[in-house]
């Protein structure tokens, strides 16, 4: 399967991963406190709406990807919203702000990197989220056992992304998720991964 051109999808709106809204269980989090002030990243964010959602006076937000499009649609449909928000098309695996984050939120980014992009993921990961900061993965399509079925997305489930993050990340809970986009009911898990101290 060739990889997908995320620049032309963006580009000619053909983004069925899309769902309009932020997930409820990136609501319930906020609900729950368990999202801090400072700074946020979104890797993959596309036309922002988990940006949006984490805006708050007390956090920096940053999401990054690498569409100018999906960008754009972020500026036009949020052009006020409180806080700092910045958006930045960039490459995660290149991506070296000048200082870590204390909580990131990946929701469909991890699954719709290509299998062998997984270890730079986990790599990127531990240099991006600061010593006792939050990685928050809402994992999805959820598959126990994974079946092989072909992506992106990708079927992933806890114990993959745990395989990757342990030697950095330490458990802090997984959990299914009480509510989810029509069509993703059942397929989605959340955990939450605290960065080891040195």
């Amino acid at each position: 399967m060739a990889p997908v051109d995320w620049r032309e999808a963006w580009k000619t709106g053909v983004t069925p991963w899309d769902a309009g809204a932020s997930p409820p269980a990136l609501r319930s989090l906020l609900a729950r406190g368990v999202v801090p002030s400072g700074r946020v990243l979104v890797p993959g964010c596309g036309t922002g709406y988990d940006l949006a959602t984490l805006a708050h006076e007390d956090r920096e937000i940053v999401g990054i990807d690498l569409s100018e499009d999906a960008r754009a649609a972020f500026l036009t449909g949020h052009p006020d919203l409180p806080g700092s928000v910045i958006y930045e098309v960039t490459d995660f695996f290149s991506y070296a702000p000048a200082e870590g984050f204390d909580f990131v939120w990946d929701y469909t980014f991890f699954c719709a990197l290509d299998p062998n992009q997984r270890s730079s993921w986990a790599e990127t990961m531990t240099h991006l989220v600061k010593p006792g900061g939050v990685l928050a993965t809402l994992l999805f399509p959820f598959e126990d056992p994974i079946s092989g079925t072909a992506g992106p997305p990708w079927p992933i489930n806890t114990e993959l992304v745990r395989g990757h993050v342990q030697s950095a990340f330490l458990d802090l809970e997984v959990a299914e998720v009480e509510s989810s986009h029509s069509g993703r009911e059942g397929k989605e898990r959340l955990a939450l991964w605290r960065r080891r101290e040195p």
